[in-house]
């Protein structure tokens, strides 16, 4: 008996190995252009929710050191999927924003304008993709990153849904979850290895929502 149940651990222990998380726990969080996206949206959000011409202002700078690229994607989805329609906001609009904000103030024009005329750092590529849930159904994509290079990723939603955010490694353990009562959030890793990820997007919500799917 002895012998059999050493024979049963050695035989599990390879498989309990393979099953470790596709995370390098040691490296560090090294936030970048995906969570600068993520706080230029809500910084703007807020900026025009409290009438702030220099909070919107700010949220365009941010905004005018990222370039979004569309990228061809498709989930899984269970349930019907939906056509969207949802933009975020560029640079430029945040920047007309601005200037509505800030009109009859004596001051705060000509800084728009000075800003506005700044040119922009190099800018960081991300690439985005638009999807949109019914209220209870699942988006499910398989997207690739590369290990020991930081992975970041988001969704975005107009800022008045409910989506929930999982982040999966091939294996099915757990790297990221987010299950608050927003329609954003992020999701920052370094993958061990190369290899696939299952990001899964639930709309926990009572109406249907869109939201950009995000990555560097």
């Amino acid at each position: 008996m002895r012998h059999l149940t050493l024979t049963l651990i050695l035989l599990a222990a390879p498989a309990l190995a393979e099953d470790k998380p596709n995370l390098d726990a040691g490296a560090p969080a090294m936030p970048g252009s995906v969570a600068l996206l993520l706080s230029a949206q809500n910084l703007y959000t807020l900026g025009q929710s409290d009438k702030d011409p220099l909070m919107v202002l700010t949220a365009a700078r941010m905004m005018g050191s990222l370039t979004l690229i569309p990228a061809t994607r498709t989930p899984e989805t269970k349930g019907k999927p939906q056509s969207a329609t949802l933009t975020l906001p560029d640079s430029n609009s945040m920047m007309a924003t601005a200037r509505t904000l800030a009109a009859g103030d004596d001051m705060l024009p000509d800084l728009i304008e000075r800003i506005g005329r700044e040119i922009p750092p190099q800018a960081k590529s991300l690439r985005v993709t638009l999807s949109q849930l019914d209220a209870g159904v699942t988006d499910i994509w398989t997207l690739p990153f590369y290990g020991s290079s930081y992975a970041e990723l988001a969704i975005l939603g107009s800022g008045q849904g409910n989506l929930d955010l999982l982040v999966q490694d091939a294996n099915g353990n757990r790297i990221c979850q987010d299950n608050g009562s927003a329609d954003r959030a992020t999701c920052g890793f370094t993958p061990k290895d190369n290899g696939d990820f299952t990001v899964i997007v639930t709309n926990s919500g009572s109406a249907p929502d869109a939201y950009q799917l995000v990555t560097n």
